[in-house]
């Protein structure tokens, strides 16, 4: 079934009226993605020499301020991604369950390149923590964890995508957040960073975000399944 929808949207980019335009800007686009990609990975390698050479403990750093990049991520995701309600409106028209094409439609934004180009952050990372002798099963579960966490604001962009009221009262809990910092009232990261490291300390822990993400998949699921 998952075939299908994948040659229909190959079709549907190939047989586009636009298709030169929509070409040029793929190649643009690709580029684009390219030089983030190098940028990430960069960021990868470099991050826990340059801690390190800063005096810094690298992974107990990156651990503290992991809230901001998470925070951006969501951010970024909810101005840039969007989901692809309108791509599977034709296909209500087509003898497939309604499950496959939610299945399919929740699938495509799991693989957006906002996904995947954090991989190539925390892939690096990971190995270069391993190459420096940390544990090599507290470094996976650590990045798993992570991983889970970009995947928890994948779903939380889907309903904030359809949900005005709920972006407000997020955006009105970051920048309240942001503004207690700013002003020296309350520090958030020594307890978002205490969760952060918890992912690499405690074997268990990473279990707490992937579950997290399969629970917001489901409800997310349920949700286009209704509508």
């Amino acid at each position: 079934m998952i075939k299908h929808f994948i040659n229909l949207e190959w079709k549907s980019f190939f047989r586009s009226a636009a298709f030169q335009t929509n070409l040029v800007l793929k190649i643009f686009m690709a580029l684009g993605a390219l030089y983030f990609i190098g940028i990430f990975t960069l960021a990868g390698v470099g991050a826990y020499f340059g801690l390190e050479k800063a005096g810094l403990e690298p992974l107990e750093t990156i651990n503290r301020f992991m809230i901001y990049y998470v925070v951006l991520d969501l951010v970024i995701k909810y101005m840039l991604q969007k989901m692809p309600v309108v791509n599977i409106k034709p296909l209500l028209l087509l003898p497939f369950k309604k499950a496959k094409i939610v299945d399919f439609a929740l699938g495509k934004t799991m693989l957006s390149f906002f996904n995947i180009v954090h991989a190539f952050f925390f892939i690096p990372f990971s190995v270069v923590l391993i190459g420096q002798g940390y544990d090599p099963v507290h470094v996976i579960t650590w990045h798993l964890g992570m991983l889970a966490m970009i995947y928890i604001n994948n779903f939380i962009n889907v309903f904030l995508n359809d949900a005005m009221p709920l972006v407000i009262g997020l955006a009105s809990v970051i920048i309240g957040i942001g503004a207690l910092q700013y002003y020296g009232i309350f520090d958030v990261t020594p307890y978002t960073g205490a969760y952060f490291q918890g992912l690499f300390e405690q074997l268990w822990m990473f279990a707490i975000p992937v579950v997290l993400a399969l629970v917001l998949y489901k409800v997310a699921h349920a949700y286009f399944l209704k509508r």
